[in-house]
C-alpha cells in the first residue's frame, strides 16, 4: 500500500488510542492490520506511528492490540532503515529504535551505558566543543612513561586512545569507562573532570533495550482497559491516605533491573536525575495501585543521600511500560515532588497517576504535606503556565500559601467553573504563581511547615561549626567536631554502628553541633542518636520515618536555620 494509505491509517489510530471498547478495539486492530502491510516514507509518520504504538502498549484494549503494538514495535529498526537517508537524519536523538542518540552525558550515566549497554555507545570526535579539558582528563589517566609520546604531537588524542584501546571500534570509551572505574568508584574529583570535559557520546540504539521502543520491565502479565481513561479522583486527599494493599521492597537483582529500565527512560529522551544516577538497588518499592499500573520508588545509595532531606525517584510504569518520572524530597512530615509524563502518554490520565504517586510516597515517608514549587505551575516555565498547570494542582487540592493568592485563586475558580469555554488570562496564572501551593493531608500543623529556603542555611551553621572547631583542616575540624558530638550524647563507641552510619555521623556534625544538643534531656538526645544513625542505615525509608517521628530535631533545626536566615 501507498505512503498516503499508511498516514492516514497512523494519523487514524493517533486519534482513536485513548477510547476504549469493543468497536475501538476492532478499529485498533484493523489499522495495525494496514499499518503493518504499508509503507513508512517519512520521519514524521515514523515519530507518530511509534508514538502511537508505544500508548497503545501501555494502554491496550485487548491482548491481540498489545500484541500487534509489540510486533510493529520491533520492527522499527528496520522501518528506519527503509527511510530515506534525509528522513533517517530526521530521526536522530528521537530515542526510536534504529536510530542514534548524541548526548554529553554525565560520568555516572556514562559508566551505566558502558556496563548496562555494552558496544553501544562510542565517543563522537566530531562533536567536542572544548577538546582540550578531555585532554587534561585523559593525561591523568596516563602512566608515567606514556606520558612523553603522548604529549610528542605525533598522535592526536584520537589516535592514541585507539592505540591505548586496542584499536577499538568505540573511539575508546569502554577503555576510557573501564580507567576510571579502576580509580576511586565516586570520588568527586574524576567525576568533575569527566564533566567539565563534556565528552559527547553517540549510541547506535538499533534493537538495545535503551531505546525508547524497547525499554521495558518484564511484563508477567497484560492488563486490558475496557473503560475510557481514569479521571481525577473525586476526593484526592482521601485517595492518598488510602492504605496500599501490595507494596513490595524488590530484592537487589529485581531493584537493579528496575533502576536500568528507570536510567534508559531517561537517557533516551537526553534527560538524568540523581534519583535514578546514585539509586540504591537494595532499596526499591513497588506499588501495585491498580489496572496494571505500578509505581516505583527509589532510595539513594548512602554516600549520594542529601544531608537533612530523604531523597527518592520514582518511575510510574502501566503494563511495566515506563510512562512517567519525578523525584520528591521528604524533610520531616513534608514532601516537595512533581510529575514528568513522557510524550508518547500525555492524553492518558496524568491525574490520576500524580494522585497514586503521592498515596505511595505518603505511605513510605509518612508525609502529610506535598508542597508543589512554583515553577512546576509556572513561574519561568512558560510552557507550564501555557497549559493551565496551575489548575492541575488546584483541582487535586493543593493551594495557595499567601492569603492573597489563595483569595484570587479562589474568585479565578469561580469563573473558571461558571463561564463555559472561559480561560484564565496569562497575567492571571502568573500572579498565582508567585508562591508554593500545599496539599494538607489531615493531621498536617502549620507548626510543622518547613521553608525549604531554610534548609540552604544549615550548610552556613556547619560552616560556622567548622571555623569555631579552630581547625585549620576542615577534615579534621569535622572529626573534632564528631568527637565533641559524641560527649554530648553520652556515645561511648561507634563500634557497633556500620562504616555508613558512622561515615553520616561525622558528616552531620557541624550541623547537629550547632543545634547545642548538650542542653537537651536524655530522651531527647537519645531521639537525635537514633536520626543520626539511621541516615547511615540500610534505607532512605527508614530515616524519613525516624525524622517524621522526631518533632525535638526538627524544632531545633527549624529554629537554628530559620535564625540563620533572617539574619540575610
Amino acid at each position: 500500500m501507498g505512503r498516503s494509505s499508511a498516514r492516514q491509517s497512523i494519523l487514524r489510530l493517533f486519534e482513536i488510542r485513548n477510547r476504549f471498547g469493543q468497536a475501538s478495539a476492532d478499529e485498533k486492530g484493523e489499522l495495525l492490520d494496514t499499518i503493518a502491510g504499508s509503507a513508512v516514507r517519512t520521519a514524521a509518520d515514523a515519530r507518530r506511528l511509534h508514538l502511537v504504538l508505544c500508548f497503545l502498549r501501555a494502554f491496550p484494549d485487548t491482548v491481540a492490540v498489545y500484541r500487534r503494538a509489540t510486533a510493529l514495535l520491533a520492527r522499527f529498526p528496520r522501518i528506519v532503515d527503509d527511510l530515506s537517508e534525509r528522513e533517517r537524519a530526521r530521526l536522530t536523538d528521537s530515542g526510536i529504535a534504529g536510530t542514534e542518540l548524541n548526548y554529553p552525558f554525565s560520568y555516572e550515566v556514562a559508566h551505566w551505558l558502558a556496563r548496562a549497554h555494552p558496544g553501544v555507545a562510542c565517543i563522537d570526535w566530531s562533536g567536542f566543543e572544548n577538546a582540550g579539558r578531555f585532554d587534561e582528563l585523559l593525561s591523568q589517566l596516563l602512566e608515567y612513561t606514556e606520558t612523553d609520546y603522548f604529549d610528542s604531537g605525533y598522535v592526536t588524542t584520537d589516535e592514541w586512545l585507539a592505540i591505548a584501546s586496542g584499536r577499538s571500534d568505540d573511539g575508546g570509551f569502554a577503555w576510557l569507562m573501564s580507567q576510571l572505574a579502576d580509580l576511586e568508584k565516586y570520588d568527586r574529583f574524576w567525576t568533575a573532570m569527566y564533566n567539565a570535559a563534556e565528552v559527547p557520546v553517540l549510541c547506535r540504539l538499533g534493537s538495545s533495550k535503551l531505546s525508547r521502543t524497547n525499554n521495558v520491565y518484564p511484563c508477567t502479565k497484560v492488563r486490558c482497559r475496557t473503560s475510557p481513561m481514569r479521571a481525577r479522583v473525586a476526593n484526592a486527599k482521601r485517595e492518598i491516605c488510602r492504605p496500599i494493599d501490595d507494596l513490595q521492597h524488590l530484592d537487589a537483582r529485581a531493584g537493579a533491573r528496575l533502576i536500568d529500565v528507570a536510567m534508559s527512560s531517561l537517557a533516551a529522551r537526553h534527560r538524568e536525575t540523581n534519583h535514578f544516577n546514585h539509586a540504591n538497588p537494595k532499596e526499591v518499592y513497588v506499588a501495585n495501585v491498580g489496572a496494571g499500573v505500578r509505581i516505583a520508588v527509589t532510595g539513594l545509595l548512602a554516600e549520594h543521600r542529601y544531608p537533612l532531606e530523604t531523597t527518592m525517584g520514582f518511575l510510574i510504569l502501566s503494563n511495566d511500560i515506563p510512562v512517567g518520572y519525578g523525584g520528591s524530597s521528604a524533610f520531616y512530615r513534608q514532601t516537595n515532588t512533581g510529575i514528568n509524563i513522557f510524550e508518547e502518554f500525555r492524553g492518558s490520565e496524568a491525574a490520576w497517576f500524580w494522585v497514586q504517586v503521592m498515596r505511595t510516597i505518603h505511605q513510605l515517608t509518612g508525609c502529610n504535606r506535598f508542597v508543589a514549587n512554583p515553577y512546576q505551575f509556572g513561574a519561568d516555565n512558560t510552557e507550564a503556565l501555557k497549559s493551565g498547570a496551575f489548575w492541575f494542582y488546584y483541582r487535586l487540592g493543593y493551594r495557595p500559601v499567601r492569603r492573597e493568592a489563595r483569595a484570587l485563586a479562589a474568585a479565578e475558580f469561580r469563573r473558571v467553573k461558571s463561564r463555559k469555554g472561559y480561560r484564565t488570562p496569562l497575567e492571571t496564572l502568573k500572579a498565582l504563581s508567585a508562591c508554593d501551593m500545599h496539599l494538607k493531608l489531615p493531621g498536617a500543623r502549620d507548626a510543622d511547615f518547613f521553608d525549604e529556603g531554610w534548609i540552604e542555611f544549615a550548610g552556613l551553621l556547619a560552616t560556622r561549626k567548622l571555623v569555631a572547631s579552630g581547625q585549620r583542616s576542615r577534615r579534621r575540624g569535622r572529626k573534632v567536631l564528631a568527637g565533641r558530638l559524641l560527649q554530648s550524647l553520652s556515645i561511648a563507641s561507634l563500634s557497633d554502628w556500620s562504616a555508613e552510619e558512622r561515615d553520616w555521623f561525622e558528616r552531620l556534625a557541624p550541623v547537629v553541633s550547632a543545634l547545642e544538643p548538650d542542653q537537651w534531656t536524655a530522651s531527647e538526645r537519645r531521639q537525635l542518636t537514633k536520626w543520626l544513625r539511621t541516615k547511615g542505615g540500610r534505607y532512605e525509608r527508614e530515616f524519613a520515618l525516624c525524622f517524621a517521628g522526631s518533632e525535638r530535631v526538627f524544632a531545633a533545626l527549624k529554629s537554628a536555620c530559620r535564625r540563620v536566615a533572617r539574619e540575610h
